[in-house]
């Protein structure tokens, strides 16, 4: 396998692994497409992010409404009622004989029910609607991290890929050169019939390789213009250059609390302890506050119904409950088996917290060693790179001076395009290295 298949092979994977859930397809596709406008075309028609989206907004939503709590329950009720048949019935005695009142066979009830319940739980639920939205925020932000990042690495691994097929297309222009120049040398005899063969089939290896890169990267592009949810098409460039100057090592101090993992551990143990203290409230009483009204009206008429003085109300009134669960005071409730439920959910979300904050402090570190052994490498590959093209240039004078042979220029003009790919793919690596950094934090990286 030559070294630009192998680049090949790289940037389909990293596109197949980056579409994954895959996005929306129908937008359609720009000529000319950079790294911030493929990145905003994912995170706005990825899957995994528009649902993490939703889901932040939605507890966002109940986290600033979480007051609604202290809202008192209203209902109303009306009742439209014709008896059967209508008694009569005794209201007084005047002079000895009983005064009887016999009731209209309609009748119109009204029920109006206020209830306002304090709870010193509800405090403590609206603390737990706003760790639920910070908790949602935070898996937004690693979706649309981890997404970007993928994106970056796919779109740069396009751009090594076009790098190498120019590469090779410039190899094969001297290649094809240097085959009509054995060819004539050939017919006048001023070279052997060897290295014309030697020329021609090193253009034929060439020539073979090249269409094998480009069908692969219109493959290629093919599936990370599916991946950002464009319409596909055929004359679409990628717009950038691997730009690794200005890497700066040295603001990593304290950000380690930034790091989105450490955050999520840390709201853990903050949601355990608002549910121990949600559990706390459990045997604090409550207070209910309640109005009810039930006017009835006998025989509604438009007149009658217009005329308070026509509303009777049998029941109802103004109330004040205090209520008092005691049932968790007793030993082996329920209220007790959660509490201690809560308190080793506690301890093992403060271990998992710890365990995380010590593992980012090695992943940080680890991270600077990786970017620190790629910079010296880039300078390393950067003096043989140098050394190749001179080597190169040496070759390919003796060979026009008749004095090198043809196998010793194609060696050393191999060995100086592997130079350009090491030194490509070093970069590549250095920024996927600094894209998979940027991915973990809370805040982008300047």
């Amino acid at each position: 396998m030559t070294r630009t298949s192998a680049v090949v092979r790289i940037c389909l994977a990293v596109i197949v692994a980056a579409g994954a859930p895959a996005a929306v397809f129908g937008e359609p596709a720009p000529a000319v497409l950079r790294v911030e406008d493929a990145v905003t075309a994912a995170l706005r028609n990825n899957l995994s992010v528009k649902a993490a989206t939703v889901d932040a907004r939605a507890r966002k939503l109940a986290s600033d409404l979480s007051f609604n709590k202290f809202f008192p329950s209203v209902s109303v009720q009306g009742t439209a009622l014709r008896l059967n048949q209508t008694v009569p019935s005794v209201v007084g005695v005047m002079g000895g004989n009983a005064v009887y009142l016999t009731p209209d066979r309609n009748n119109l009830a009204l029920g109006l029910t206020i209830q306002e319940v304090f709870s010193p739980t509800f405090f403590v639920l609206m603390n737990q609607a706003a760790l639920a939205y910070q908790d949602s925020a935070v898996d937004k932000a690693q979706a649309e991290r981890t997404i970007a990042a993928a994106v970056k690495k796919a779109f740069y691994q396009l751009i090594v890929q076009k790098k190498a097929i120019d590469l090779t297309r410039s190899r094969l222009e001297k290649s094809e050169e240097r085959r009509r120049q054995a060819e004539v040398s050939f017919q006048v005899g001023q070279t052997s019939e060897l290295n014309f063969a030697y020329a021609s089939q090193n253009v034929e290896g060439i020539v073979i390789d090249l269409r094998d890169m480009e069908t692969a990267n219109k493959a290629a592009l093919t599936s990370f213009e599916q991946l950002l949810g464009f319409d596909t098409r055929e004359d679409m460039e990628l717009s950038g250059d691997l730009d690794v100057a200005g890497v700066a090592l040295d603001r990593w101090d304290g950000l380690e609390s930034e790091r989105l993992d450490v955050r999520k551990a840390r709201l853990a143990v903050q949601q355990v302890e608002n549910a121990l203290r949600i559990q706390g409230t459990v045997i604090m009483p409550s207070f209910i506050f309640q109005y009810t009204a039930d006017p009835t009206l006998n025989g509604p008429t438009p007149d009658t119904i217009l005329k308070g003085g026509n509303w009777v109300q049998t029941t109802g009134g103004l109330s004040l409950t205090l209520s008092w669960d005691l049932s968790p005071l007793l030993p082996g409730s329920d209220y007790r088996v959660k509490l201690d439920e809560y308190n080793a959910r506690l301890g093992l979300a403060r271990e998992s917290e710890a365990m995380t904050l010590r593992s980012a402090l090695d992943d940080t570190e680890e991270q600077k060693r990786s970017i620190r052994a790629s910079m010296d490498n880039l300078e390393g590959l950067g003096r043989a790179l140098e050394s190749a093209k001179r080597a190169y240039d040496l070759t390919e004078a003796s060979y026009k001076a008749g004095a090198g042979r043809l196998l010793d220029l194609q060696d050393a003009e191999l060995a100086w395009q592997g130079a350009n790919l090491q030194i490509l793919n070093e970069k590549l690596k250095l920024m996927a290295l600094l894209f998979d950094r940027d991915a973990k934090y809370a805040t982008t990286r300047e």
